[in-house]
C-alpha cells in the first residue's frame, strides 16, 4: 500500500479528532495549533501503518498455516498419545477423516508388525524431553501399510512441563518399496543372496571385533526338480513359499533368513556355536518332515551346518564347510543334518 493511501485513510480521523482540539485549544497560540494537528496526523498514520502491516502479517501466516495443513503430515497429542489436532495433508494419506482421529490414541495408526521396542525406545525418548527420529510402519484405514520417517517433538509450556507432542512425518513408503525389491527375494520375500553376503560381511567384523561367532545353516529341499517336472513351476513355487513359512516358524528373531539361490536356504544364527546350531537345524528338519504341503503331501530337506572361526579369512569359508556339509548329508542319504568344524 503506498504512503498517500494511509494519509488519505487518516482523514475521517482527522476530522473526529479535530472537534475535540478546536474545543479544548481556542485560545491557544496558531503555532500550537498547527503543531497538534502535524503530531495527530502523525500519530494517526503511524497506527494505520502498524494496523496495515500486522494485517498483512496474518493473512501471511495464515497462509502458512493453510499450505502446512494441506501438505504436512503432522498431527498434535497430549501427554497419553490422544490426537488433539491433525492436518488435513494427513487425514488424506491415511483415509481418515479429522473426526475419526482426534481424541483417538495414535495406537489407530499403529501397524502390527512394528516392534515394540520401537515404540518403547520412542516413548523413553520423548518422555524425557527429547525428541525422538525414527523410520515406523503405520497402516491407513483401509488396512493398507505406509512408511514415514518421523519426527516428534514435546510440546513444553512456561513452566518446563511436558503438555504434548508433535508429530511431523515424510512418506518414505516408495523408498522402502524400492529397498526391499533390492534386498528380498522376489518369490519368497526373504533376503537374497546379495543381502545375505552383506549380512556376512557385519557378522564376520562384529565377530573379529569382539571375539563373537555365528553359525550357518544350509538346507536344500530333497528331489525338488522332479516336483517341477511332474507338478508344474506353480506347484513348486508354492512349496518354497510354504518352506519359508516353516523356517521362519520356528527359528528366532535375531536369526536371518534368506534364498540362497533355487531350492536352496541359508540361515545365519548370531552369537550361536555349532552345537546349538546343529539342534535349530535339527528342528527345522523334523518340522519339514512333519509338514503336510498342499498336491504333494509330505518332503524333506537336507542341512549342512558351519561355525564361524575366528582363523577364517572371510564368511566364504565358513560358508564353504556349511555346503560341504549339506552334501555330505545328501550323499548319505538325504533328510539329514550333518555339521562341520
Amino acid at each position: 500500500m503506498k504512503i498517500y493511501d494511509y494519509m488519505f485513510k487518516s482523514i475521517p480521523l482527522l476530522l473526529i479528532f479535530t472537534p475535540l482540539y478546536v474545543y479544548n485549544l481556542q485560545e491557544a497560540p496558531i503555532e500550537l495549533h498547527w503543531f497538534i494537528l502535524f503530531a495527530l496526523s502523525i500519530i494517526l498514520f503511524l497506527l494505520l501503518y502498524r494496523y496495515e502491516m500486522i494485517n498483512k502479517y496474518s493473512k501471511n501466516l495464515q497462509k502458512n498455516i493453510n499450505i502446512i495443513d494441506e501438505h504436512v503430515l503432522i498431527s498434535y497429542s497430549d501427554k497419553d498419545g490422544n490426537i488433539t489436532d491433525v492436518s488435513e495433508a494427513l487425514c488424506r494419506f491415511t483415509g481418515y477423516k479429522k473426526e475419526e482421529l482426534i481424541g483417538k490414541n495414535h495406537k489407530v495408526l499403529k501397524h502390527p508388525d512394528t516392534p515394540k521396542e520401537i515404540f518403547t525406545e520412542l516413548w523413553d525418548t520423548i518422555t524425557r524431553g527429547d525428541t525422538f527420529k525414527g523410520e515406523i510402519k503405520n497402516r491407513c484405514k483401509d488396512g493398507s501399510e505406509y512408511w514415514v520417517d518421523a519426527t516428534i517433538t514435546p510440546l513444553i509450556n512456561k513452566k518446563g512441563d511436558i503438555e504434548g507432542y508433535s508429530a511431523i512425518r515424510q512418506d518414505i513408503t516408495d523408498k522402502k518399496h524400492a529397498l526391499k525389491l533390492s534386498i528380498a527375494d522376489n518369490l519368497t520375500q526373504i533376503y537374497n543372496r546379495l543381502h545375505l553376503e552383506n549380512i556376512f560381511a557385519q557378522e564376520t567384523q562384529k565377530a573379529k571385533r569382539y571375539g563373537d561367532t555365528y553359525s550357518i545353516i544350509i538346507m536344500d529341499i530333497d528331489f525338488f526338480k522332479p516336483i517341477n517336472d511332474n507338478y508344474g513351476h506353480d506347484v513348486g513355487d508354492q512349496i518354497l513359499i510354504d518352506i519359508v513359512q516353516v523356517l521362519k516358524s520356528n527359528i528366532r528373531d535375531i536369526d536371518v533368513l534368506g534364498r540362497w539361490g533355487g531350492e536352496e536356504f541359508l540361515i545365519i544364527c548370531a552369537k550361536t556355536n555349532i552345537e546349538q546350531a546343529y539342534m535349530v537345524a535339527e528342528k527345522l528338519r523334523v518340522a519339514i518332515e512333519e509338514y503336510e504341503f498342499e498336491v504333494i503331501g509330505k518332503i524333506t530337506g537336507s542341512f549342512g551346518v558351519s561355525e564361524y572361526k575366528q582363523s577364517d579369512s572371510n564368511s566364504d569359508v565358513t560358508v564353504k564347510r556349511a555346503d560341504d556339509a549339506l552334501y555330505t548329508s545328501k550323499d548319505a542319504g538325504r533328510n539329514l543334518v550333518t555339521s562341520k568344524d
